[in-house]
């Protein structure tokens, strides 16, 4: 693991049930902007082949944004042989970025100044945002509902999308065509993002719904990153809260184009997916187990304790 797996681990905020344990920052953190300049961003914490790196990410070059959508629920066998996800409403969606080749991200060890040849150079990432609990409690629909769970703006590349969501969890991510915008709002779009993941960090709750109809959840946050760039008017604005029909949000705003549908990521990374980089991927993953805690069980509370934080989240929350 890297330099920053010395730093001291943050902890579950006050408003959470798990309030004081550690949080699991082995694969999800937010970017941390280190500096800035008219050009580029430095960051720590862009997650590339089970690491996490200092990021110098260009504000210009985006060539393509591609929505991008994940079905969780368990499949269903359907009388043809097909399978269909048996909840349509359980989605997850994903930025995908494509930067021109001249625009790549550079990456450099975290405990290395951004100057010279970069380690690496990545030209295909997601801009994801999930949630994020101690050891032991990933997303779950209790802590979904009850907000006893952070959320995170995390930026990671493609192929370990690939890796986590098809290789490992056995999923099918849908995309959309490219969104039709000017280069100058994607461009936007990437850094707004950045601006996000820093700034909201681990502070705040994810909320697959409130009792007063708002959500902070993997759909709305993007959306909402769309809405205030493209100056959505307010009537579009009420279709982001709930993961239940990515396409239909995307038609609405005028971004999904009419057409061939493109293929999945399952069929545009099936060469890697059965070559040899997938299985070293999988080695990196099973190596970084071995440095997890010993404890690692999910932390007992009462239900009391996941009412109370349910309205202290509500009540800290904006």
């Amino acid at each position: 693991m890297n330099a920053p797996d010395a730093m001291p681990v943050p902890v579950m905020p006050a408003w959470s049930a798990y309030a004081g344990e550690a949080f699991n920052l082995t694969e999800r953190r937010p970017l941390s902007i280190l500096s800035e300049t008219d050009e580029a961003f430095v960051v720590e914490g862009f997650y590339y082949w089970g690491e996490f790196w200092k990021a110098v990410i260009p504000k210009h070059g985006v060539s393509d944004i591609i929505g991008k959508r994940l079905n969780f629920s368990k499949p269903k066998r359907q009388h043809d042989g097909t399978a269909k996800p048996s909840l349509f409403f359980l989605n997850h969606i994903q930025a995908r970025l494509i930067m021109e080749p001249q625009h790549a991200i550079e990456l450099y060890p975290s405990n290395q100044e951004p100057a010279g040849e970069p380690a690496h150079r990545v030209t295909d990432f997601c801009y994801s945002v999930e949630a994020v609990g101690p050891y032991g409690r990933s997303w779950n629909m209790v802590d979904g509902l009850l907000g006893n769970l952070a959320i995170v703006h995390r930026f990671l590349s493609t192929e370990d999308v690939v890796f986590e969501r098809i290789v490992r969890e056995r999923m099918t991510i849908i995309q959309s065509p490219p969104l039709p915008l000017e280069p100058d709002v994607k461009n936007q779009m990437l850094c707004e993002a950045v601006r996000n993941s820093h700034d909201v960090g681990l502070s705040k709750p994810y909320f697959i719904v409130r009792a007063r109809g708002t959500a902070t959840n993997c759909t709305s946050e993007p959306l909402k990153l769309v809405d205030r760039v493209l100056h959505t008017p307010f009537w579009q604005r009420f279709f982001y809260r709930f993961p239940v029909y990515p396409r239909g949000y995307l038609k609405l705003r005028g971004l999904w184009q009419d057409g061939q549908a493109p293929p999945t990521l399952n069929e545009q990374m099936a060469d890697w997916i059965a070559g040899d980089a997938a299985k070293q991927r999988r080695q990196i993953h099973v190596n970084n187990k071995k440095h997890l805690p010993e404890r690692t069980e999910p932390p007992k509370v009462s239900h009391w304790k996941h009412l109370s934080s349910f309205f202290r989240a509500i009540h800290n929350s904006k």
